[in-house]
């Protein structure tokens, strides 16, 4: 299944099974951002902050898989908090590395 969003990289349909993330262009795939990012600065500190972002978004997506399984509702609450917390985490990424990466140069 397709999200309504378009790479602002690459300009394919984002699909919801794949990694992704928001940033000043818009919806773009984690591993468009990411070979972008590289190609502005290959360094130790963009790949660390790249790789806590590719992180944050693969819990993103274990959260959402295990809300579906869990029926105690204090459980699900608990799931759904967390997926908020890892969704803020990787917005706060993303904003990082497109100001600090991505616009250099």
């Amino acid at each position: 299944m397709s999200t309504r969003w378009s790479c602002a990289i690459c300009s394919r349909q984002i699909s919801w099974s794949e990694l992704f993330t928001f940033y000043s262009k818009g919806a773009v795939h984690f591993t468009c951002f990411k070979d972008a990012a590289i190609s502005k600065a290959n360094n130790d500190e963009a790949k660390a902050l790249l790789d806590a972002l590719e992180n944050e978004l693969k819990m993103i997506v274990a959260y959402k898989g295990y809300i579906t399984m869990v029926k105690n509702d204090d459980a699900k609450r608990l799931l759904e908090e967390n997926e908020k917390d890892a969704e803020k985490h990787a917005a706060l990424l993303t904003k990082l590395i497109d100001r600090h990466v991505m616009q250099q140069g």
